[in-house]
């Protein structure tokens, strides 16, 4: 096939010049096309001969040969990558014995938190767009809020950590304001917030869990209230993160049981931080304190399980390990979106993650969620734009790029396709997203053993 297996790599053939071609993220080859000329390293060393189609084991090899950037013809760029333009750029207990957490544990036990509806299902009043196009002017707003509230959150955890008391009126209306939008078009309210904010704003990105999580909520039947009340804990339930040592939280190195037993402290640390958020209902402390927590009993910080944990807690760790497979980390590159959704699905079945939240947040975002990209059956690529009722494996896509790699334009009505009605395009296969360094292989994700949670997050 090529000298990926060799031990001595074949350098009789020179590589193109850099007027002729192009370097490249290995990330961004597509599986399934044949490249007509030789695809070689930074080196110049040849890594796949002229005249092959790329495989997942081709590109496997080639990662494991450390070579991560690839320098490919220019005749060959378009159609065999992913333009990264396309890309819209919008376990043990710890041991704890503290009056607050008593308290907590008090609450949980006695099960004095209802989950009840008092007002009508939100679901009811939400708006099917079908094979429409998003708002600009919507999508253009909403980013501009996702940059403002990132920034208020941030300086709400500011204040926290200095032991100052805030307004929880203010994350009240920011769940407000969301839940409002959300009912116009969640599609666009949740690909708005994708990859908004940089990689250690822990309460900026708290957002994308926020969104995600009231999105599962209103599926699963909850009224406004409890949808406010469950997008209010996500926005704040990673806070005390940033009690935990930078040194661990940003290490790139697999972490030890001393270290990881810091991580597992940041719950306790987040209800006590939200000790001085006035206004708060006290139910988001209690989805805060157990959104690590998993239904076998592996999670953190008490070890709960089943029924134990509340249940907005398990849609809020549902959307917390979505999101955080699908961002990179210090120690290890993002899952793609649809590996991510494969992985909680199998984490369902083993009863770390509540298998009911799981099914909403597929009926939410479809097995090729929604931001993802997809190769079709006729060779052209596109992006996932809406979920598409209960056809779950046929979501509503734009094309993005023909089969040849040129750019189409996405708006286009022919290129905005239902996958259901339009029975004979399907998709072929998943793809990373453009320009990212993702892992499309579930096993190989879990095979890098970075992270020593089931569900990594």
């Amino acid at each position: 096939m090529t000298t990926v297996e060799t031990e001595q790599p074949d350098v009789a053939d020179p590589p193109p010049d850099e007027e002729n071609s192009t370097v490249v993220s290995l990330t961004d080859l597509i599986v399934g096309r044949k490249v007509e000329q030789p695809l070689y390293d930074l080196d110049g060393i040849l890594l796949l001969s002229g005249n092959t189609v790329i495989t997942s084991e081709i590109k496997l090899a080639i990662r494991k040969r450390g070579a991560h950037k690839v320098r490919v013809s220019n005749d060959d760029l378009k159609r065999i990558t992913l333009d990264r333009k396309l890309v819209e750029k919008a376990t043990p207990v710890v041991a704890f014995d503290k009056e607050l957490t008593r308290k907590i544990d008090a609450i949980v036990d006695a099960g004095l938190l209802s989950t009840k509806n008092t007002g009508p299902a939100v679901k009811k009043d939400m708006v099917f767009l079908g094979r429409k196009g998003y708002s600009q002017e919507q999508r253009q707003r909403l980013i501009d809020d996702h940059q403002k509230n990132g920034q208020a959150l941030g300086e709400m955890l500011g204040e926290a950590l200095r032991g100052e008391t805030m307004d929880g009126s203010i994350v009240s209306t920011m769940a407000a304001h969301y839940l409002k939008e959300m009912t116009t078009d969640t599609d666009n309210v949740l690909t708005s917030a994708i990859s908004q904010f940089s990689k250690d704003n822990i309460a900026a990105n708290s957002l994308e869990v926020a969104l995600l999580a009231m999105a599962i909520g209103i599926e699963m039947d909850l009224d406004a209230d409890n949808a406010r009340h469950l997008a209010m804990a996500g926005l704040v339930h990673d806070w005390g993160m940033m009690r935990v040592p930078a040194e661990i939280r940003l290490s790139a190195e697999r972490l030890d049981a001393v270290e990881m037993l810091e991580i597992k402290k940041h719950p306790i640390h987040s209800l006590e931080l939200l000790q001085r958020v006035s206004a708060l209902p006290r139910v988001v402390s209690v989805i805060a304190y157990q959104v690590h927590e998993r239904l076998n009993g592996t999670g953190y910080p008490r070890g709960r399980r089943g029924q134990s944990i509340h249940p907005f807690a398990r849609i809020l760790q549902v959307a917390d390990a979505f999101v955080g497979m699908t961002s990179p980390r210090p120690y290890r590159p993002p899952l793609t979106r649809y590996a991510a959704m494969e992985c909680l699905l199998r984490q369902a079945q083993d009863r770390y993650v509540d298998p009911e939240v799981v099914r909403c947040l597929l009926n939410i975002q479809s097995l090729f969620p929604i931001g993802s990209f997809v190769l079709l059956s006729d060779d052209t690529v596109a992006q996932v734009m809406r979920r598409n009722l209960d056809h779950y494996t046929q979501p509503i896509v734009a094309r993005v790029a023909d089969a040849d790699g040129e750019t189409v334009d996405r708006d286009d009505k022919e290129n905005l396709i239902d996958l259901h009605a339009e029975e004979s395009v399907t998709v072929v296969r998943a793809l990373p997203t453009p320009g990212s360094d993702e892992i499309d292989s579930v096993e190989e994700f879990l095979r890098s053993n970075l992270d020593e949670s089931p569900v990594p997050d």
